[in-house]
């Protein structure tokens, strides 16, 4: 069996709760690790501004990432 390689990560929800309690620490903790080497995308609902999803993820790292 050969290795498969993606070429991005997308996930949905980037706004939500589950992104603010676990993915985004999860994903700080891939990067850390070198598990992860692709570009990422968040896919989240219309309204926000790209600055205010960067807040959010900043707070969620802050408050549950290593």
């Amino acid at each position: 069996m050969t290795d498969s390689h993606s070429d991005a990560l997308v996930f949905f929800g980037a706004t939500g709760d589950l992104a603010y309690k676990k993915i985004f620490p999860a994903l700080q903790a891939m990067l850390k690790r070198g598990h992860l080497d692709v570009p990422i995308t968040g896919v989240a609902r219309d309204g926000w501004k790209l600055e205010q999803l960067r807040a959010r993820a900043h707070d969620s790292l802050e408050k549950h990432g290593e």
